[in-house]
This record gives structure tokens, sequence and C-alpha cells, in this order.
């Protein structure tokens, strides 16, 4: 907002002065640098100031030309009636024209006292053909005949009759002094090249023939002074910049000064008002009246000028350093680096707070500044103009800093959160990499590792899984902070975006060419320049913007792809932790059991209590080991053997200490070998967690069908056979245990036993069901992605097709060739009803692992949310166009509507003389105004369809401008942005056109009907009066009077009273 484009630097900081051939001054800028357009374009008084301005030069050098031929001419004369006056004495005459050449000089004089003036002015203003003026109309030439004919008038008519003019030398116009003088010099010159001393007495005396002449060219001197400063300074101009205020401000002061120095003068000049001769008082005394009161008028004019020259110079000087602080502010904002490259944002935060609170600082003055230009402007200060440019312009200035303030502090929120989102991730993905490496060193250890080892390391692990507790909020936080990070690298140059992106607007900005409001969406075309862009707003209009005015919006594809890793990271050292605490924990449980072993194998006595222990350490081995690396199944089955080798021993033992019930035995055996069984089944189902829990990858369609191939395979040999079999060995001892079982037998181990069947069997059903699903869900991920990929490749083409459509067709060829289009759509329809049928199935399989697992399945949502884009894709293909039924309704309304107007526009209604006519003109008339009614509802209905066709356009034409968006950012390549032309205001235009029609005619038929009724009339009235004419009534009357009454019969009319 309030942005002025491709104003520099250095040309803002005086964007208030004329840029009416006018250069800098002094060192602030180079010579020759003109404001810019686009600031005149913002100060239209500062233009009409440099109009007036070039109009007045051309209006003195106009002028200038006019008195020199006026001169010419009175010098003419003046010369011719010099000569005749010359012969006249010659032959002995008497002079007969000495008041005509002494009228002829002093208008002369007047006028080249004049052209001296406005020379002076020209020269001052560096008129840029001043040089040709002065060389063309020869004004030196005029001066030297004009002094050269009073020299002769002097010589030959009495002495003293003549105002003397002492003129300005001819050097002063001189060609070299014109060249020598700048053309930025006007009133900024100094006061000696800007006004000429006047001669004192002494000097005119002395080249006088008496003191009285020298006395009255003395007061004539003073005067002609005093009149040519008065002129200047009312034609003075002001300043429109500080080094010309500070020239006319100095040049005013000169000026000033020798005027209340030529106060002594007048002194002088009323001192010998007495020692006058009688000849030359008169003249002398009203000179000296006209002298003292024009130079009461410098004098005020002079301290007029000088006060609002002062008063200028302070606003303006004060004015001018606010503008250069502001610019520096502005180029300093706009050169700042935000893209990824620049993270010292903690400087600029800090700078940002010192800005602020300057600016707040020079609220204030900015203030005073504006109340100062007020006052001057309600005080109608001769500089008005100036003022109130430098005014606007300082306004307009820090206006747009206060719109680059709100852009810096956006810019240090969201870079500061980008900043600081890497650091952080970065940070978390060394600390769990040194983590996985520490845990890898630390928790490593096998069978030789003591137990007293092993209870340390698995102490120290559960310290390990609360840093990772922990861990896991702070790598959630990262995902989530991923999703809101800012673009950054495409404000690099170097990375120079390859199609357009969506930007977003964080402050107003407004030039000629480009409006531009806060959080408008426009889309970056080209990032070449650091500082300007190449945007396109959201009206279409391409422009050239400062990129610190936007924002890249999220999502930031480095940032996702930084938190994922992180959260993969944090997966894989979790896992880590896990698998390391089951193998420490099983080896402990291990190192128990083995001492029990030993302990039942070495002693004999404490039989039930060294059993209890041994179970007990048997069963936390095996529960312990059953994520265990270190452990494999022949192990297990190994120390199976050795455990059932001691419990048999124990048995015996038992046995010859007491007799123990021989079903216990048996229950323990079966119950043993359900462990067995249940401990296999645990290990399969594990792997078989492990592959539906393994992520799939996120590379291309094509790799994933190979790796759901794969899968396919695997899962269909290895994990089948091995359920299988472990179902035909349950099957074998739960047949044993259901016949035990059915025996009721007594026992403290035959719940146990009852309980452990149960659990084994419905374990088996539960892994069986699963693998079961788990093929079916790798099936149906396959058949998904072959059907998305045959979807994909159809919705392109059709997408690529729309997005170069410009807009709704209005004709009806045009509809029919996109209907063939669409009918084409419709029967390739059925690729997308096989791809839901796909979808609907892949939900079931997704809600059935989910129920036994309770685990997502991330690879099926994928493919989901990817069938569903699709689907919605598709959708935008199919839709339909609703101008058929306008099309039909208006054909036949046309249709129907010039057929009738033809017809009525040939017929002659009233003029025929038959009634019988007149009465089958009105029957059809009448017929033709019932038919016009029952049109009205077909016209309402045309009208409705018309608008409905409009409203369907306008929303049309804005999903296809979203739409087109939407393509481009999924197509590689941009599509060429053209301008969009709407149908809806043509045919809106066109049901206007019928409606009209339609009015028309209904207006012609009322006409019809009026005329037919009113013909009728008459002619009825007429043969009424025939019938009753006295008289015999003929035949003729009768049967016209009797078809008459029948057309009367059966079209009534309405008769008037």
């Amino acid at each position: 907002m309030w942005r002025r484009s491709g104003a520099s630097s250095s040309s803002r900081c005086w964007s208030a002065r004329s840029s009416c051939g006018r250069r800098w001054r002094g060192g602030c800028c180079a010579p020759g640098r003109d404001i810019p357009r686009s600031f005149l374009f913002q100060n239209p008084s500062l233009t009409s100031l440099c109009h007036s301005r070039l109009e007045l030069l051309l209006q003195i050098a106009n002028k200038i030309q006019n008195g020199a031929l006026s001169c010419e001419e009175k010098l003419t004369l003046a010369k011719n009636t010099l000569q005749a006056d010359a012969a006249h004495l010659e032959s002995g005459q008497p002079v007969q024209h000495e008041a005509d050449v002494v009228a002829f000089l002093q208008e002369s004089e007047g006028l080249i006292r004049q052209l001296q003036v406005d020379v002076q002015i020209l020269r001052d203003e560096n008129y840029y053909q001043l040089e040709e003026l002065v060389f063309r109309w020869a004004i030196m030439r005029l001066q030297d005949e004009l002094v050269t004919l009073r020299l002769e008038c002097t010589n030959l008519y009495r002495k003293g009759h003549f105002s003397t003019l002492e003129l300005v030398p001819t050097s002063t116009l001189s060609t070299t002094h014109l060249k020598g003088e700048s053309l930025t010099k006007g009133l900024h010159t100094s006061s000696a090249s800007w006004f000429r001393k006047p001669m004192t007495r002494t000097e005119l005396v002395a080249i006088s023939s008496s003191e009285d002449e020298g006395s009255l060219r003395f007061v004539y001197e003073l005067l002609a002074w005093v009149e040519e400063m008065q002129m200047r300074l009312e034609r003075a101009e002001w300043g429109t910049d500080l080094p010309s205020v500070e020239s006319q401000l100095e040049t005013q002061r000169h000026i000033h000064a020798s005027v209340e120095d030529l106060g002594s003068s007048v002194k002088e000049a009323r001192m010998y008002e007495g020692k006058m001769s009688p000849n030359f008082r008169a003249s002398y005394t009203e000179t000296l009246g006209k002298l003292e009161t024009q130079y009461c008028k410098l004098m005020e004019t002079s301290s007029y000028r000088l006060r609002h020259l002062q008063s200028l110079h302070g606003f303006v000087s004060r004015a001018t350093a606010e503008l250069i602080w502001l610019n520096e502010k502005e180029e300093e904002e706009l050169a700042y680096d935000w893209s990824d490259n620049n993270p010292n944002i903690a400087a600029k935060k800090n700078y940002f707070s010192e800005l602020t609170a300057e600016l707040e600082e020079k609220q204030d003055i900015f203030r005073s500044l504006q109340d100062t230009a007020e006052l001057l402007s309600l005080e109608n200060h001769p500089a008005k103009q100036t003022v109130e440019a430098y005014s606007a312009a300082v306004h307009t200035q820090w206006q747009w800093i206060k719109q680059l303030c709100l852009c810096v502090e956006q810019h240090v929120k969201e870079n500061a959160a980008y900043f600081q989102f890497f650091s952080d991730a970065r940070e978390s993905e060394t600390y769990l990499r040194n983590l996985q490496d520490s845990i890898k060193r630390k928790y490593s250890c096998d069978h030789n590792t003591s137990l007293t080892r092993l209870e340390d390391l698995l102490q120290d692990s559960m310290d390990e899984k609360e840093q990772l507790i922990q861990s896991k909020s702070s790598v959630a936080s990262l995902v989530g902070r991923s999703k809101s990070i800012v673009q950054l690298r495409p404000r690099n140059p170097e990375h120079a975006v390859k199609s357009t992106i969506p930007i977003k607007a964080v402050c107003d900005y407004r030039q000629i060419e480009i409006t531009i409001c806060r959080n408008d969406e426009c889309v970056l075309e080209d990032n070449s320049q650091r500082t300007k862009w190449k945007v396109i707003s959201p009206t279409g209009n391409e422009a050239m913007v400062p990129s610190v005015c936007f924002l890249i919006p999220p999502p930031n594809k480095e940032a996702i792809e930084m938190a994922n890793r992180v959260e993969q990271l944090y997966q894989k050292v979790m896992a880590l932790w896990h698998q390391l605490h089951m193998n420490t924990k099983s080896l402990i449980s291990w190192n128990y059991l083995r001492k029990d072993i030993a302990l039942v194998s070495l002693a004999q006595g404490e039989c039930q209590q060294a059993l209890k222990s041994l179970q007990g350490h048997y069963e936390d081995f095996l529960q312990d080991s059953r994520d265990s690396e270190l452990f494999s199944v022949s192990d297990r089955l190994r120390l199976e053997e050795e455990v059932e080798s001691s419990k048999e021993h124990i048995r015996q033992l038992l046995e010859s200490m007491e007799n123990e019930d021989k079903d216990e035995t048996v229950a323990r055996t079966y119950l043993s070998q359900l462990k067995n069984i249940r401990l296999r089944l645990e290990e399969s189902e594990q792997r078989l967690l492990s592959r539906i829990q393994a992520p799939s990858s996120a590379r291309a369609d094509g790799d994933t069908i190979q790796e759901n191939t794969l899968r396919m395979a695997e899962q269909e040999v290895r994990p089948a056979e091995d359920l299988q079999q472990l179902q035909s060995e349950l099957r074998v001892v739960s047949e044993r245990c259901y016949s035990f079982l059915d025996k009721a037998p007594a026992g403290p181990s035959t719940p146990h036993l009852r309980s452990e069947l149960d659990l084994v069997v419905n374990k088996m059903e539960q892994t069986h069901g699963l693998s079961s699903i788990y093929l079916e869900k790798l099936k149906t991920v396959d058949i998904i992605i072959r059907s998305t990929q045959g979807a994909e490749s159809l919705v392109k083409g059709y997408e690529v097709k729309l997005s170069q459509e410009e807009a709704v067709p209005a004709d009806l060829a045009a509809i029919q060739t996109h209907r063939q289009w669409l009918g084409e759509v419709k029967d390739k329809g059925s690729v997308f009803s096989t791809l839901e049928e796909e979808m609907v199935k892949a939900k079931e399989v997704g809600e059935q692992l989910f129920r036994l697992r309770q685990e997502r399945s991330i690879d099926l949502e994928r493919f989901q949310e990817k069938g569903s884009q699709l689907w919605d894709r598709w959708q935008r293909v199919c839709l339909v166009e609703v101008l058929s039924d306008y099309r039909q309704c208006h054909s036949a309304l046309i249709q129907w509507i010039e057929e009738i107007t033809a017809q009525q526009e040939l017929m002659k209604p009233g003029q025929a003389e038959d009634s019988r006519v007149l009465s089958e003109q009105l029957s059809q008339q009448t017929a033709l105004a019932a038919e016009i009614e029952k049109n009205q509802a077909k016209l309402d209905q045309c009208q409705k369809f018309s608008q409905q066709y409009s409203a369907a356009v306008k929303d049309y034409e804005l999903q296809l401008m979203t739409y087109r968006a939407f393509v481009e950012s999924q197509q590689k390549s941009p599509m060429k942005r053209r301008r969009m032309l709407s149908s809806s205001d043509a045919i809106t235009q066109e049901f206007m056109d019928l409606r009209t029609r339609y009015t028309a005619l209904v207006t012609l038929t009322t006409q019809h009907v009026k005329y037919i009724s009113d013909a009728l009339r008459r002619l009825e009235e007429e043969e009424v009066r025939a019938w009753s004419t006295p008289g015999p009534v003929s035949s003729w009357r009768m049967q016209r009077f009797s078809c008459m009454w029948k057309s009367r019969s059966r079209f009534p009319l309405n008769r008037r009273p």
C-alpha cells in the first residue's frame, strides 16, 4: 500500500521537487536524476505546479518576441520622426515632432526595460532557447539603437527634457554570459548575479551635462531599480526542494539588505530636492514622490517574501530529513535476506524492536510535521503546492514503512519458527542416533553374562525407557510443527521455481498496474531476483512486487520429511530398546531356570518347593524369551527337555515318597505339550505381526506392486505351512486333552490344563484368522494399486483437456461437442466403479484387521485416500452443462414470435367495410391474444432457465479457475494463463431481446383488437341508423343486418354506454 514503483532511495529523498527540467544541486545526488514518474502520478499538485511553470516560461518567451517587435517599431518611428525634424532645422524651420519623439523613446525605454527583466527571468530559469531568442530578436541591438537615438535627440532638442534610464550593460546579455549561467539558478543564484546595484548620484552627475540633470537621472535610476526589483520579487517563484529553497533564502537576505541600504539613497535624493533648479524641480518632485511610494511597497514585498521563505525553509528541511530517514529504513528492509541462507533472526528481532521504538518516537515528529503543513496551507502560504507535495510524500512514505513493519514482524515470527524447528529436529535426530548407538553398546549381552550384570542392565533399561517416553512427546511435537512451517528455499534466487507456486500477501501494496490486499492468495511466477518477484494477483494482473510483501505458505516438504525421518528413527530406537530389553529379561529367566534345574538334579529333598520354583522360573523364561533373539526354537526345546527331565525326576521322587495321582501326571504332560505348542504359536504370531507392522514403501506405484507381490509370495508359502503343522499337532493334543477332561479327573493341574487348552485353541484361531486377513489385505492392496494407476492416467488426460477450456460455450454446436465428450467420460466411468468396489473391500479388510489387533493399516489408508482423491478429481471432470433446456425453450419461442409478428405486420386491421370480415378479424385477434397469454408461461420458464444457466456459468467459471490452479499444481508443466470470457452476459442479453420482442408482439396485437373493435362498432351504428330510416327496407340491408347480428351473437363486443 502507498508504494511508488521504480523510485530509488536517492530520488525519493527529495520527492517533492519539481520535475520541469530542474536538476539536483549540491552533493545530495548525482546530476540529472529526475523525480520518478510514479511519484508525479501520486502527487497531482506537484504535476500541476510543473505544468504551470512551463506555461509561464513559454508566455514570457512569447512576450519577449512581441515586445521586441513593438520596440523595433517604436524606434523606427522615432528615427524617422527625428530625421524629419533634422531636415526642418537644416531648412531653417522649427522642429515639429519633439513631443512625438520623446513619447516614442520613453515607450522604447519601458519596452527594453521589460525585455531585460524577462530575459533575466528566462536566464535564471535556464530557458532552453534563451540564446537563440536573444540572438534572433537582437535585444542588444535595440538597446544600442536606443542609446544612439537618445544622443541624437540630446544634440537636436533642448537638454534636460528626457528621463534617462541607465540600462543594463550589453555584456550582461552576451552569449558568453548566457552560456555560463546554470539552468537551475532562476531565483536560486547569488544576489550578485540576480540583481544589479543602482548607479550613485556622483557617477550620474559625472556623465551628465549639469548637476541638476545628474540628480534627476539619479532619481530615475533609483525608481527604475525599485520598480525592477518589485517586479522581480512579484514574479519570483518559490523553491520546490531543499537546495532551491536554501538558495532563494540566501538570495532574498541579500536582496532585503540591499533594499534596506537603498533607504540612504532615497534620503539623499530627498535632501537634493530643495537644490534643484525650477526647470527640473517639478519633474524631480513628482518622480521622488513616486520613488518613495514604490520603495515602501518594495520593503513590504521583500519582508513578506523573506518571512515566508524562512517558514518554508524550516518545513522543507525537517521534511527532507525525515524522508531521508524513512528511505534509508525502507531500503534496508527491502534488501534484507529472508531466505534460508540467513539464520540470524535474533539480531533482526532486536533490530526490529529498536525500529519499532524509533517509529514510536518519530510519531510525534511526523504529526508535528503534518500539523505544520496544514497550518501553512490554511494560512495560504505562497509555496502551498510545495508544502502539500512534501506533506503527501512524507505521509506516503510513513504509511509504506508501517506496512513494511507488518511484513517484518510476520517474517521474524515465521523465520524464527522455521530455524527453531530445523534446529530442534537436528538436535532430536542427533540425540536419537547417539541413544541408538549407546543402547547397542550398553545392552549387548549373551549366555556368558553374569546374572548380576543382567539385573543391573535390566534396571538401567527401565531408566532408558523413561527417557524414550519423554522423547516421544518431543517427536510428536516436531511432526505437528512441520505442517505449519513456511517455505524459505524459494526466496533464494539460486533455487528458481520450475512452476508457479502459491504465495500469501502479508501487507497491502498498490501500484498503477497491480493492487494487492493483505492475506490475498497470489501466484509466484519468477523468483530470479531476491528483492523483487514477478507475481500474479487474484485478478490476474502481473507485476514486479517486493518479495518482502509475501510469505510462501506451508506445507514445507523439507520440514515434513525431516519430521518423518526423526519419527522413524524414534520408532527404530524404541524397537531396538524393546528387543534388547526382552533379550536381557530372557537371559535372567534362563539363569534362574538353570539354577533350579541344577538344584533338582543335585538334591532330592524338599521336592515340592523345588518343583514350584522350577515351574515358576520356567514360565518366566517362556514369557521373557518370547521376543528374545538369543534363544531359538531348538534352545527352547532343549531347555524344555531338561525341564521335563527335571520334572520327571521330581515325579519319581514324589512317587517314592507318596502315591501321587496318575491323572496329575497326565495333566501336566498335556499341559507341557500345550505350552510348547503355545510357545511356537506365539513365535509364528510374532513373525506375522512384524510383517503386518512393517511400513510399506513410499516409492512409486510400480515399486510398491513389486514389493507387495513379494510379500504375498512369502505369506502364502512358509507361514501358511507352519500354521498347518501347528494346527495338526494341536488337533491331536486337544483330542487327547478333551478325552482326558471328559473323565473328570481330580488334581491341581486340571483347571490349569483346561484354561491352557482354551487359551491355545483361541490363540490358534486368532493367529489363523490374522494370517488370512493379512493375505487378503495384500491382495486387496495389489488390486487397488493397479486400479489407481489406470484411473490416475485417465483422470490426468481429461484434467489437461479441461484446464485448457476458457469458459462455458454459448452455442448448441459447442454444447453438442461437449456432450459427446461427456458421453465418452461416462462410458469410462466403469474404471472408477471398479475402483470404488475395491475401496469398499479394502475398508472391510482394514476394519477386520483393526478389530483383531487394534492397529491401523497405514498402507491401506494411504491407498484409500489416494483413491478418494482420484474419485473427487473424476467428479470434477464429469460436470454437466445446463444450456440445452434454455436453448430448446428459446428457439421455440423466438420462432413462434417471428411467425406471428410477420403475420401481424402484413395485416391491415379495421380497413374492411364488411362487418363479416371485421368479425372474422376480431375472432382471429382474440384467439391470438389468448395464445399469447398462454405463451407467457413459456416465457417465464425460459427466463428461469436463463437465470439458472447464468448462475451455473458463474459458479462453473469460479470452479474452473480453482480447478485450473489445482491441475497446474498436479501437472509438471504450467498451463498458459489466458483471460476467461463469460457467456452468462450473452445469454442474459439474448433473453432480454426475446422479452422485448414478446412485449412488442403483445402491444401490436392489442392495437389490432382495438382498431377492429372500433371499426366494427362504427359500422354497426351506421346500419342501425339505416334501419331506423322511414321507407321500405331493402333486401340487402336485411341481409347485412342479419350477418351483423350473427357475428355479434358469436363474438360479443363491449359497447360504450
